[in-house]
């Protein structure tokens, strides 16, 4: 696009629309990435039709450093996160009357999740709600590439896709019952039987993880374990023996013979930041038992919300399950943030939401009978914001004030990691032990209820910013009579306490690695025997090594590796984070023990386990959810089952074809590789795709394919066109769109 377009298009304007539309409507686009002399930044465009008058605009999107184009507009930063855009024009409009803003955003547009949403009209200080229109950043190059001579291009045009796809596909398929997670020995007969139907399942005692060995045989197959539910073996079992029969439906006949390396082998939904329904969840503990894994970490209260139902205390759902639109904190339900409409209880938007007593209670029974323990975590001192707000609306209904969690006066200046400077618990004060003392007790009962053995809960402790408590009158007062010197040893300070309100009820506890780091001795020889896993996030040095070391349950949760919300391309319409790098599907696979936690065998063999994790700043339905999660889970099962290399990435990229079919027949949503396009040798349009299945759709018009638009069966004569699209179909699936241009 030429520079006077872009300049001509950064003016606002207010026109008269032929047609005025009788709903409300805001309209988002980029207008393309530049640079001046102070760095880069893009314009986004609002485009406003209302059928009523109106004062401003809500709009959720990532922290960036904003500001109108017309000086006469106005940015007002609600929460970090989720900003009111007004305009004096706004009054000025009449219903139908089309109102365009124009917003300078600094950094680069390089990523469709830093596209606004939930987005809404602002009305007599209410919200209303409007259709929300999000164009599409693959419209044309300037909306991408960034500013600047010889800039590096994000996006993974046609040829480049080709020649990706020609180097992955792979004729390799899993051999006889080793699909993933691959079996540690399978020996086979040579004689093919008919496909046994019944099972003898006996007990025995050996110190493996979730050991089985399997005899199949003419008529029954013959299993020997020791896994706590024998039944998960068996279903286990059975997959393989399906997956393996011909058509005639005989297997060989055999021994497996099969264990896990660790015994914590997790997948971490986050349901706090926006929020996934309990069928939704139940449908993934399904798969994760299906690939060998036993723990689901379930976050469920963060800053951003609070999601499941203690009766004890009911503001925590009251006020943390809801968001909605306000600029005060003094209302009983959260500033809006990532999503939403504004409307705190329109629970069609994944901004509102929890798990009821009785729905939690069947989630644990559901996942304790597919062998999968549950452990909730509810992020503190830091990542509280959600529980603060709900204890403030208890103060304000109640007067009661012994579980407040902040101080009255606190003067303490500080960004946390999500830009928020309210959002920790105080240290000093009792009403944060008290309040963890009726979480434990609240939780202990939903599991006592359930029937369910309770594993531990975790207690989050990362990300607390330096100067938490610098402005905190008690903070100083406790520091002094403990003789501290550093912030740190306040927050060492908690954990203990908060691990000691834990073991007098029986609990076990778990933590991300903060709490496992830079600690004195007798720190770590009191919290250490608490914790049954400690979670190391970061990408760099040798924290892993360093926790493990010091005797804590060290848990392999790397986010180069193991952050399945990071996105796994560069292509700007591919959702996800990037500050943690690009994971793709086959990261979580080399997410060995030899990578993550470098050292001899004996501190190697100190690691309990491997997570996954899936945060939910970028999520905004169950689809997405399960994008996210598949096919990376395949990566992250086989080294949970294994924590050294097993299979070559060509034989993975085939078990992951293999088990495509499967997953679309089941309706589970899942992430595909990109078509390849490019100019053959006779001049004609040739397509591609690496798993030798799906249906590329095409266009020669510059729009994006759809699954009604042509069918790519061979090379395409694209004679007069200046454009190629295509797009991979498979089931439920559908891959980014690929673009050659002519």
């Amino acid at each position: 696009m030429k520079k006077s377009v872009v300049i001509s298009a950064l003016v606002a304007c207010v026109c008269a629309c032929s047609a005025p539309r009788p709903e409300n409507v805001i309209e988002w686009q980029t207008l393309g990435n530049e640079a001046d002399s102070t760095g880069a930044y893009y314009v986004q465009r609002f485009t406003v039709v209302a059928g009523q008058p109106y004062e401003r605009i809500g709009v959720c999107q990532f922290k960036r450093p904003i500001e109108p184009v017309d000086p006469q507009d106005t940015i007002i930063e609600i929460l970090p996160g989720y900003f009111a855009i007004g305009s004096p024009r706004f009054a000025q409009a009449a219903p139908g009357d089309t109102v365009v803003v124009d917003i300078r955003t600094r950094g680069a547009m390089r990523n469709a999740s830093y596209a606004p949403d939930g987005m809404h009209l602002v009305a007599g200080g209410k919200a209303v709600e409007a259709k929300n229109i999000i164009h599409p950043i693959t419209e044309f190059p300037a909306q991408w590439r960034p500013a600047g001579e010889g800039a590096r291009d994000g996006m993974i045009y046609g040829p480049e896709a080709f020649a990706i796809n020609d180097s992955l596909r792979s004729a390799e398929r899993p051999g006889a019952y080793a699909s993933i997670p691959t079996p540690k020995s399978v020996q086979l007969s040579g004689k093919m039987v008919a496909a046994p139907k019944t099972y003898a399942i006996h007990s025995v005692e050996d110190a493996r993880h979730d050991y089985y060995r399997a005899e199949v045989g003419e008529d029954s197959v013959v299993v020997y374990t020791n896994a706590r539910r024998p039944q998960v073996v068996r279903a286990m079992l059975e997959r393989r023996i399906a997956e393996t029969a011909d058509a005639e439906g005989r297997v060989p006949a055999g021994v497996i013979e099969d264990w896990a390396d660790l015994p914590y082998r997790a997948l971490m939904i986050d349901v706090a930041r926006n929020f996934t329904g309990k069928e939704e969840i139940k449908k993934l503990i399904a798969q994760m038992s299906r690939y060998g894994l036993n723990v689901l970490h379930f976050h469920l209260g963060d800053d951003e919300g609070w999601r499941v139902e203690l009766p004890a205390l009911p503001e925590l759902t009251a006020v943390g399950a809801r968001r909605g639109y306000t600029t005060t904190d003094d209302v009983p339900f959260l500033k809006q943030i990532y999503s939403g409409n504004g409307n705190p209880d329109d629970t069609t938007t994944p901004a509102n939401g929890f798990y009821t007593v009785d729905e939690f209670v069947d989630l644990l029974q559901y996942a304790d009978a597919l062998g999968v323990a549950v452990i909730p975590e509810f992020d503190s001192p830091g990542h509280s914001r959600a529980a603060i707000r709900a204890m403030e609306d208890r103060v304000r209904r109640t007067g009661d004030e012994s579980l407040r969690l902040i101080e009255i006066g606190d003067t303490s200046t500080y960004t946390s990691a999500q830009a928020f400077h309210d959002n920790i618990m105080n240290p000093a004060l009792e009403g944060p032990y008290k309040f963890w003392g009726i979480v434990f007790d609240g939780v202990k009962d939903l599991y006592a209820k359930a029937g369910v053995e309770l594993p531990a809960v975790h207690i989050g402790g990362d990300e607390v910013p330096h100067g938490a408590w610098s402005g905190s009158a008690a903070a100083k007062q406790l520091m002094a009579e403990k003789g501290m010197t550093e912030e740190k040893e306040l927050h060492a300070h908690f954990v203990e306490r908060v691990a000691d309100l834990a073991s007098q009820r029986g609990i076990k506890i778990a933590g991300w690695q903060e709490v496992a780091l830079g600690h004195p001795k007798a720190y770590n020889e009191k919290v250490a025997p608490q914790m049954v896993a400690v979670n190391c996030w970061t990408n760099a040095g040798d924290k892993g090594s360093r926790i493990a070391s010091d005797g804590y349950p060290l848990i392999l949760s790397n986010v180069d590796y193991l952050y399945f919300d990071q996105t796994p391309s560069t292509h700007p319409e591919e959702p996800g984070l990037t500050w943690g790098g690009i994971v793709d599907e086959f990261r979580p696979l080399h997410a060995t023990v030899d990578r993550l936690c470098p050292g001899d065998e004996a501190l190697q063999a100190k690691v309990a386990g491997i997570s996954a994790h899936l945060f939910a700043e970028t999520v905004r339905n169950d689809a997405m959810v399960e994008r996210y999660i598949f096919p990376r889970l395949l990566g992250l099962a086989e080294r949970a089952h294994s924590v050294r290399p097993t299979i070559t990435d060509s034989a993975y990229f085939g078990a992951i074809t293999a088990e495509m079919s499967r997953w679309a027949a089941e309706g589970v949503n899942f992430n595909l590789r990109q078509p390849g396009i490019r100019v053959g040798a006779d001049g004609k349009i040739e397509m591609n795709e690496a798993y030798g299945a799906g249906e590329i759709r095409y266009t020669l018009d510059g729009s994006d394919p759809t699954a009604e638009s042509a069918l790519y069966t061979g090379p395409v004569d694209a004679a007069g066109a200046s454009e190629v699209r295509a797009r991979l179909f498979y089931g439920p699936a559908r891959s980014v769109v690929s673009i050659l241009y002519l």
